[in-house]
C-alpha cells in the first residue's frame, strides 16, 4: 500500500513514547466497492497536494481507497500506532455504518467524520449523516463536517483540530513541578490532581527550594559567567539602585546560577514545567537566600523551559499549552487596572516575562526589587523590608493580536477562560513603583471588558501573539472541558 508523507519526524522520546515533532494528521478514504468511485479517488489526489505542502502539519495519507471493513479497522490501528494526532475519516460514497463504528471504537486518539457532497448519485452524504449519528448514540466526541472536497472552511478547521490534538498528545505524562510550598492562600493555584491527571494526564511532582539551593552549589564558574554575559547582552541598563531599593554586586550572577540550576533540576527530574514557589522561600533573607527569582524565571521562559510565579499550576499549565501551540515564549502576568470607557485592561508581574517577547524600541531594564512587597507568609519580627533581587522590566509590541489563557476549576467545572484582544500601552502612574520596574502590557477588549473580568478564574494569566481561540476550543472540545471567550 502506497502511503504519501511528508519527510518522518517522529522520535522516540526517554519515556519511550512514539511522538512527533509536528502535529501529524492521517487521512482513511472509503468507499463501497460496487459504487462509483471517481470522486473519493480525486479528492484523495487533492488531499495530497492540499496537506502535503503544509510545513507545519505532517501527512499520513494511503494511495489507495479502503472497500474493505477489515482493512479500514486495521489501517486505522496502524495509524494509531505510528503516532497520528487526528484520523479523518472520509466517506465517499454509501456504505455501511460499520466501516468506521469499528474502526473508532477502539481508537485512542480523535477523529473527524468527513461526508463528501459534491455528487448525490453515491449517497455518500447520507451514509455520514448515518454513521455520525450512531456514534454520537455511542456517546463518541468528535468533529462532523461535509461539503464538497475542497472547501476551506473544513480544511482550516482541519488543521486546526489536528494542531489542537497534537498538543493534547504531548500533554500526556508531563511533569509540572512545584517548587516550595503552598502558596500564600492563593486556592487558585492548586489544583484537584485526581481531576486534572484524569483529564490532562499530567503528574505533579513537588521539591523544597532548598534541591535549588543544592544545585546551585554544583554549577560551574565559566558556564555562570556565559549566561550572565548572554543575559547583560540583551538588557539595555541596569539600574543598581533606585530611592532606598539597591540591588546586590552579585543579583545577575546568581540569577543566572539559579537558572542553571533550574535546567539541571529539569534533565535529574525529568520535568517539563516548573510553578516556582519563590516568596518567601527564594526572595526573603531569612527563609531563603535573599533573592528573589525574577531573573532566572525569565532566563527560562527564554529557554523554553515553562515557568510560572507562586507555585501556580493552572497558570503553568495555562502556559505551556500556549507554548506548545505557538513555539514561542509566554509572558506570564497579573490582571493589574481596568480602564472601562476605552475598554482597556493592565497586565504585569515582576519578572517572568522573557525578553525575547519586548519591544525592542522601547528598551530592556532590570531594576531592584522593590523592598516593600510584603509576604503573609512571613511573620512581622522577620519581615526586613529588604531584597537584593533585581526584576526585569519591557513592554510589548503594541497593536497586535494576542490570546490569553487560564485554566479553571476542577472536575465538572474545568474550563479554559480565553481572551483575544489587542495589545496596548499600560497603565502606569509615574509614582507607581512597582509598575514602572516590572514587565507589563496593556490589551484592548472590542466587546464588554467587565465581562472578561466576570468570567475570569483567578489573577495569572499567560499570553501570546496571535489568535490561537480556535486551536484551544478544540482542544477543550476533545478534553471533554468548557470553554468561555471574551473577545
Amino acid at each position: 500500500m502506497a502511503t504519501t508523507t511528508v519527510s518522518d519526524t517522529s522520535v522516540r522520546s526517554e519515556r519511550g513514547v512514539l511522538t512527533r515533532e509536528l502535529p501529524t494528521v492521517g487521512f482513511i478514504a472509503m468507499a463501497k466497492e460496487n459504487h462509483q468511485k471517481d470522486e473519493i479517488y480525486e479528492f484523495v489526489s487533492y488531499l495530497r497536494g492540499r496537506y502535503g505542502k503544509d510545513p507545519s502539519i505532517h501527512l499520513l495519507l494511503d494511495d489507495v481507497v479502503l472497500f474493505d471493513e477489515y482493512a479500514i479497522v486495521d489501517r486505522a490501528r496502524e495509524m494509531q500506532e505510528q503516532g497520528v494526532d487526528l484520523i479523518v475519516f472520509i466517506v465517499g460514497t454509501w456504505m455501511y455504518s460499520s466501516y468506521v463504528i469499528s474502526a473508532v471504537n477502539d481508537l485512542h486518539v480523535p477523529f473527524i467524520l468527513y461526508g463528501l457532497s459534491d455528487r448525490i448519485a453515491n449517497g455518500n452524504l447520507g451514509a455520514s449523516l448515518q454513521i455520525r449519528y450512531v456514534l454520537q448514540e455511542m456517546g463518541m466526541r468528535f468533529p462532523y463536517l461535509c461539503g464538497p472536497m475542497r472547501d476551506e472552511a473544513n480544511h482550516a478547521f482541519i488543521a486546526s483540530y489536528v494542531k489542537a490534538a497534537w498538543v493534547r498528545r504531548q500533554l500526556r505524562n508531563r511533569k509540572i513541578a512545584a517548587i516550595g510550598g503552598k502558596c500564600m492562600m492563593m486556592y487558585q493555584t492548586q489544583v484537584n490532581e485526581f481531576s486534572w491527571k484524569r483529564i490532562f494526564g499530567v503528574d505533579f511532582p513537588q521539591y523544597d527550594a532548598v534541591q535549588v539551593f543544592k544545585e546551585m552549589e554544583r554549577i560551574d564558574v565559566k558556564e555562570v559567567d556565559r549566561v550572565e554575559k548572554e543575559f547583560l547582552a540583551k538588557v539595555d541598563d541596569v539600574h543598581w539602585s533606585a530611592g532606598q531599593d539597591r540591588m546586590e554586586a552579585d543579583a545577575i550572577r546568581t540569577q543566572a546560577r539559579m537558572f542553571l540550576a533550574f535546567q539541571r533540576l529539569q534533565r535529574l527530574y525529568g520535568i517539563d514545567v516548573f510553578a516556582n514557589k519563590c516568596m518567601p522561600e527564594m526572595s526573603a533573607i531569612p527563609y531563603g537566600y535573599g533573592y528573589c527569582a525574577c531573573l532566572a524565571t525569565s532566563m527560562l521562559n527564554d529557554a523554553g523551559i515553562t515557568t510560572a510565579c507562586e507555585a501556580d499550576v493552572p497558570a503553568a499549565l495555562s502556559m505551556y499549552i500556549l507554548h506548545l501551540l505557538t513555539g514561542t515564549a509566554v509572558f506570564f502576568a497579573d490582571i493589574a487596572r481596568l480602564n472601562r470607557e476605552t475598554g482597556r485592561l493592565t497586565f504585569f508581574n515582576c519578572g517572568t516575562a522573557p525578553v525575547s517577547l519586548a519591544d525592542r524600541r522601547q528598551g530592556v531594564q532590570v531594576w531592584p526589587m522593590p523592598g516593600n512587597i510584603a509576604d503573609e507568609a512571613i511573620p512581622k519580627e522577620y519581615f526586613i523590608s529588604k531584597m537584593r533581587g533585581g526584576t526585569i522590566r519591557f513592554d510589548l509590541e503594541n497593536d497586535r493580536t494576542a490570546t490569553v489563557l487560564r485554566i479553571g476549576g476542577n472536575d465538572a467545572t474545568l474550563r479554559f477562560h480565553v481572551g483575544r484582544a489587542t495589545t496596548c500601552p499600560r497603565e502606569v502612574a509615574p509614582e507607581e513603583i512597582i509598575g514602572n520596574r516590572w514587565p507589563g502590557f496593556g490589551l484592548k477588549f472590542t466587546g464588554d471588558v467587565e465581562q472578561f473580568l466576570k468570567n475570569t478564574v483567578g489573577h495569572h494569566y499567560s499570553l501570546v501573539f496571535g489568535d490561537h481561540t480556535q486551536e484551544l476550543k478544540h482542544l477543550a472540545s476533545m478534553l471533554g472541558i468548557g470553554f468561555v471567550l471574551d473577545t
